[in-house]
């Protein structure tokens, strides 16, 4: 019986399938620690995407051209404001392109065209009476062309027929003679019209219309004799 103990204790110290190796089970000792916050999916997309964002910055944000400085920014001076009862003339073609308005049916035309024919320049046929100074209303809105020849609350203006004398259709005009063009104006032969003696005036005129500021009589501005 002596003899056989050492045999037993060789055997249990050579058999390693005791319950020592299942206290050191890989199971339990081999579990993997947490990712890192870095390594996460949501991490690794966002990073892609402010990489992207970056990327393009670099790519077509600088071509922008840099700020002025302020030293360098110049303000447009404001136009200046029209006289509160004047009413602005349309822009027009050059005077050199005058265009016929001869006669009764020259004169209507302008009519029809109303606003845009305002401030055009037209050769026509006259017969005027002697200028006179010609009240202008209070409190009307008044053309720049005529605003242009207010002195003391008058224009300087003759009454006219728009046609020649055998034209059943002509019509009354006010044409305003500007102080400058008084002597051409006045260098026009007198002739017999009717019964009356007038002016024969192949005249260049700026059409007006029917001015307000003239109880709306139709007007227009003397701007030469037709050569």
């Amino acid at each position: 019986m002596a003899d056989e103990r050492p045999v037993v204790e060789e055997a249990r110290a050579g058999d390693r399938r005791g319950a020592e190796r299942r206290t050191s089970d890989r199971r339990n000792n081999d579990r993997r620690a947490p990712l890192p916050w870095w390594r996460k999916p949501a991490a690794l997309l966002g990073g892609g995407v402010l990489a992207g964002t970056l990327l393009a910055w670099l790519l077509f944000g600088g071509d922008d051209a840099p700020a002025a400085p302020d030293d360098e920014l110049t303000t447009a001076p404001a136009p200046s404001a029209a006289p509160e009862n004047v009413k602005p003339t349309p822009a027009q073609p050059p005077a050199a392109s005058a265009e016929n308005a001869y006669g009764a049916a020259g004169f209507e035309r302008l009519v029809l065209q109303a606003e845009a024919a305002v401030g055009r320049r037209v050769r026509t046929e006259l017969y005027c009476e002697a200028p006179t100074s010609v009240a202008v209303t209070t409190g009307q809105r008044t053309e720049a062309a005529v605003a242009a020849l207010v002195q003391d609350g008058g224009v300087p203006g003759a009454e006219c027929k728009w046609g020649s004398r055998d034209d059943a259709r002509r019509q009354d005009f006010l044409v305003l003679v500007p102080p400058e063009l008084a002597a051409e104006f006045a260098s026009a032969p007198v002739i017999k019209d009717g019964f009356v003696e007038r002016r024969r005036v192949l005249a260049e005129v700026e059409w007006v219309g029917k001015s307000e500021a003239l109880a709306l009589r139709w007007t227009g501005v003397f701007r030469g004799l037709v050569r």
